[in-house]
C-alpha cells in the first residue's frame, strides 16, 4: 500500500470512528436526558455531551479537509503530511478520550 493509501485509509477509518461516537453519544444524551429529574439536570447534560460532540465533528472536518490535502499532494509532501497528521491524531484522541483506531502507517 502506498503511503497516499495508507494516509487516507487512517484518516478514513478514524472519521468513521469519532462519526460513530457522535452517534453514540447523541444516544446516551437523550437516554439520560429522559432520565434527568428536573430541567436543571436536563440542560447540564445537554451541554456535557454537547461539548463532547463538537470536539469529534470538529475532528471530523478536520480530517475531511486532510483527506483533500492528501488527495492533492505529490508523493513529495507526503512523509512530512504523515507526520502531522500522527501528531494531530495523537492530540485530537487525547482529547477525545479515544486511542487511535488504525495505530500505524506503513511507508
Amino acid at each position: 500500500m502506498s503511503l497516499k493509501d495508507s494516509l487516507q485509509k487512517k484518516l478514513e477509518t478514524q472519521t468513521e470512528a469519532w462519526r460513530e461516537q457522535v452517534d453514540k453519544l447523541k444516544q446516551d444524551a437523550e437516554t439520560r436526558k429522559a432520565e434527568a429529574k428536573d430541567e436543571q439536570a436536563e440542560a447540564e447534560i445537554q451541554k456535557q455531551f454537547s461539548e463532547k460532540i463538537q470536539a469529534l465533528e470538529s475532528n471530523i472536518d478536520a480530517a475531511t479537509s486532510k483527506l483533500a490535502d492528501i488527495r492533492e499532494a505529490g508523493e513529495d509532501r507526503l512523509s512530512d503530511m504523515k507526520d502531522q497528521i500522527d501528531s494531530w491524531l495523537s492530540g485530537s484522541n487525547d482529547k477525545t478520550g479515544q486511542s487511535s483506531s488504525n495505530d500505524q502507517t506503513s511507508q
